[in-house]
């Protein structure tokens, strides 16, 4: 495909001082696609035999409303050397590419004041800038520190040179499958695992969640609350078939006769999607019930059941919350 070519300290400076400074990545340069696939080959300088690192986007969920791409891994990306089922997506509103952490949104390339990197023109050796190509440049004029990422448009990133205190690394593209075109050597096919070798983990998973339901009674309502939790290590896929998410319903206890839904009266939009519960992490659903009807009748003195729904396409419903009215 094509090698990288790091970039003496005069030649980085100028031109980086000649590219203007809201020079950014544009989203064709790292294509967001489920299914899209990169093989590298790579080599560090303290080891004769290289490597093959495989990279694949594995799903794309929903995830805080927003749709992410899952990256097998990303290990040449800073500070994600050793991560797995990275979440990433293209930002328009800041031009950037980002990735989900514990924090919230960050950039996947930082740059700016916070950060001794920048993208760039990408340039051959006699310095001429080549069409299609950028480069990611960090700590151009450290001596034993930084790396450069070479990215082409249309395909992803090509090359990686760093340098470490230790010596050098360096990744260089050998196959891609990208948008259902295929690029360099054909992709091999992966060969079944051998007999008693466990699986990792997914990066997907179809457990259930769990539900809770809490039900604080006022004077003139009751407070409802349904937590929907994520009890795996993994994403959880759920599929919703409109833009509801949630219901709450209350039935008499002894004849188990519907008096009130929530969802009654209101209107959703038919979409059928995937959203994702991040690992370990839960959602939480309140409304306030007036003790009226689906009449927008008073009920009557009695005891009831609460329930709260989750209306995926198979809809799953919480035990039963027990309601008395004197």
């Amino acid at each position: 495909m094509v090698a990288a070519h790091p970039q003496n300290s005069e030649a980085a400076g100028a031109t980086l001082a000649a590219s203007p400074a809201e020079a950014v990545l544009q989203p064709d340069y790292l294509p967001l696609n489920l299914g899209n696939r990169w093989i590298y080959t790579r080599t560090e300088s303290r080891f004769k035999k290289p490597d093959t690192v495989r990279i694949e986007i594995i799903g794309v969920p929903i995830i805080r409303w927003r749709t992410w791409y899952i990256f097998s891994h990303l290990p040449f990306a800073p500070g994600l050397e050793s991560a797995n089922n990275v979440p990433i997506r293209y930002d328009v509103e800041t031009r950037r590419f980002v990735r989900l952490s514990p924090e919230g949104d960050v950039p996947l390339f930082p740059t700016g004041e916070d950060s001794d990197a920048s993208f760039d023109a990408s340039v051959d050796q006699e310095g001429r800038a080549v069409a299609n190509r950028m480069s990611y440049l960090t700590c151009a004029d450290c001596p034993d520190s930084g790396m450069e990422i070479v990215f082409d448009r249309g395909i992803g990133a090509t090359a990686i040179q760093a340098t470490h205190p230790w010596g050098t690394e360096s990744y260089e593209l050998k196959s891609a499958e990208v948008n259902h075109r295929k690029f360099g050597d054909p992709i091999p096919v992966n060969k079944p695992k051998e007999p008693g070798v466990r699986p990792a983990g997914p990066a997907i998973s179809r457990a259930d969640p769990t539900l809770s339901l809490t039900v604080d009674k006022k004077d003139k309502g009751a407070q409802l609350q349904l937590k929907v939790k994520n009890p795996t290590e993994s994403f959880l896929s759920l599929n919703f078939s409109s833009n509801q998410k949630y219901d709450f319903v209350v039935r008499e206890k002894e004849s188990g006769f519907e008096i009130w839904r929530w969802s009654k009266g209101n209107f959703f939009t038919q979409v059928t999607h995937n959203q994702a519960l991040l690992p370990e992490q839960e959602w939480v659903f309140e409304f306030f019930w007036d003790f009226k009807d689906n009449e927008r009748n008073g009920i009557q003195k009695g005891e009831y059941l609460v329930s709260g729904i989750l209306t995926t396409r198979e809809p799953r419903e919480s035990e039963p919350a027990p309601l008395t009215l004197p």
